[in-house]
């Protein structure tokens, strides 16, 4: 088991739980083995933050530089365009689950199914659901929320804003004035 506690000390993730990402270069290379990657951003992006940025405007950074394909769930979609990405897919979060768990879905882009997902901005009950059902799909997922998801393959420990936000702007070769 993990050394970290889930965000939720109540959301315990069995006997098999989430790697704990604490070192960006731990995340920055899950970037780079990454060969058909989605970015999942849900609306809690729009509402985390400190010193007037919000999540939502270093996760677009980053799927911009890294060139991945992002799926847009509750109301990102317009703020994601806003940000100069236009998402692959504007989706509920659960259908978005119920399509990466099923092995025939091609993908986004329809060119075929995805290998890792990075999920961020999702309530933490509802990424905990979906992670907990993409347990045993062919597939890796990373919770890069600020709050430990037990169910991911690999998950950011518990963060504060400014922890947090280094560790995505390291990982993703953002710099300091990202």
């Amino acid at each position: 088991m993990s050394r970290v506690e889930p965000f939720q000390p109540a959301m315990q993730g069995g006997t098999s739980t989430a790697t704990p990402i604490e070192k960006p270069a731990v995340l920055a290379a899950l970037v780079r083995r990454a060969k058909r990657p989605l970015l999942v951003v849900g609306h809690r992006a729009l509402v985390v933050g400190g010193d007037g940025e919000h999540a939502i405007d270093l996760l677009a950074r980053a799927a911009l530089k890294a060139g991945w394909p992002v799926a847009a769930t509750g109301d990102t979609g317009p703020a994601l365009a806003e940000r100069g990405i236009e998402p692959a897919l504007c989706i509920s979060a659960m259908n978005l689950g119920q399509r990466l768990a099923d092995p025939d879905w091609t993908g986004v882009d329809g060119r075929g199914p995805h290998d890792v997902v990075f999920m961020a901005g999702l309530s933490y009950a509802l990424e905990w659901t979906l992670l907990s059902g993409l347990r045993r799909a062919d597939l890796v997922t990373v919770s890069l929320s600020p709050g430990y998801e037990p169910h991911a393959s690999f998950s950011l420990p518990n963060l504060a804003w400014p922890a947090w936000r280094a560790l995505i702007a390291e990982a993703f070769g953002l710099g300091a004035e990202a």
